[in-house]
């Protein structure tokens, strides 16, 4: 047998002796944000909140943003509002309007770590409303109309309301036709809210059938009529109304 030259005994020690490969680079955030949305959307909670970890920790908005509505929602965590502003505020304060108007909804309810803080919630509300977000726009509105963490002003009011109401919210478009049938900040003009309920609740509205429903019952604008005031009540229960399941129950109870 010929003996292995001491070259290649040398050349196989190295070898044996490198240093393993080096492990492969962590991803980017915009990686770990999209592997995330891909989990979550596949209801792997767990594994979304590890990758939005990893894009959080490398400074990521979007990443912060993310784990601070599982935090909100608790979903895949223990629903935690303190945890959740903390990852929030940061990505809000930069500018993020996703994580702004949650923010804005957390001082707006409280609860879970978090006392209830209208003036806050506007000031965020307003931050993402100004970037353009329908739904901050109309709680800017609501709360100018409400005087809701400030004084009540109408005219801001329907000044949001419409901004967002041209966005395509139908809650906006509601509210602008409770100001007119009403008369707050404006002339009365039921015509104009008949139209603007209608047009809201087209689109699966449940407070614009049933203010429809009511103005039915009281001959506010159009005539009275118990009937077509009792199929919008109808639509708009099954639309999620509890108000017009309620007048249904009591029809329901007073006929029996």
């Amino acid at each position: 047998m010929r003996p292995i030259p001491i070259a290649l005994l040398l050349a196989l020690s190295l070898a044996s002796c490198a240093a393993p490969p080096p492990p492969p680079p962590p991803p980017t955030p915009a990686e770990a944000d999209a592997a995330g949305d891909k989990a979550l959307a596949a209801g792997h909670d767990q594994e979304a909140l590890d990758n939005y970890t990893i894009a959080a920790r490398q400074g990521d908005l979007i990443g912060k943003e993310r784990i601070g509505a599982l935090y909100t929602s608790g979903q895949g965590v223990v629903q935690d509002f303190n945890e959740a502003r903390q990852w929030l505020l940061p990505a809000a304060e930069a500018g993020n309007v996703d994580a702004q108007f949650l923010l804005a909804r957390i001082y707006d309810n409280g609860g879970s770590g978090v006392s209830k803080n209208p003036k806050e919630a506007l000031i965020w509300y307003r931050k993402a409303a100004e970037q353009g977000n329908p739904t901050a726009q109309y709680q800017v509105g609501r709360h100018a109309n409400f005087g809701i963490g400030t004084t009540i002003n109408y005219a801001e009011a329907l000044a949001w309301y419409q901004r967002a109401a041209a966005a395509g919210d139908s809650d906006a478009t509601t509210a602008i036709g409770v100001l007119y049938e009403q008369g707050r900040g404006v002339k009365v003009d039921t015509a104009r809210a008949l139209k603007l309920f209608r047009q809201a609740a087209a689109t699966g509205n449940a407070e614009a059938m049933k203010n429809i429903g009511y103005m039915y019952f009281n001959g506010n604008g159009v005539p009275t009529n118990e009937d077509i005031a009792y199929d919008w009540m109808k639509k708009a229960a099954a639309a999620g109304s509890d108000d017009a399941a309620r007048r249904l129950a009591m029809r329901d109870m007073q006929t029996q």
